[in-house]
């Protein structure tokens, strides 16, 4: 068996939010769940030119999940934090005063 080979970018990484670029030409925004990338062989490898393996799989916000590679998806800025304490009864310091 082939050993994997070591994948590496920094980039992106497992709970990150993107924008996949699928082949029929539209765009979904998802989570990326798992990064197969140090399992990934090189096509020649392969024997077949048939369903190559991709790298990430991603949770779509429509619940579907897909897999693409590096080039098909872009990191999206993450949501701003929400401060829930601020709300919080425990916040306000005249809570349960009479």
């Amino acid at each position: 068996m082939t050993d994997p080979k070591q994948t590496t970018t920094g980039a992106l990484s497992v709970g990150d939010i993107i924008e996949v670029h699928r082949p029929d030409g539209t765009t979904s925004a998802g989570t990326l769940v798992e990064d197969f990338g140090d399992y990934l062989l090189p096509a020649d490898t392969l024997g077949r030119t048939w369903t190559p393996p991709h790298r990430w799989a991603i949770a779509l916000d429509s619940r579907t999940l897909v897999f693409a590679d590096d080039q098909d998806v872009t990191a999206l800025p993450a949501p701003p934090p929400t401060n829930t304490a601020a709300n919080s009864p425990a916040a306000d310091s005249t809570a349960g005063t009479p």
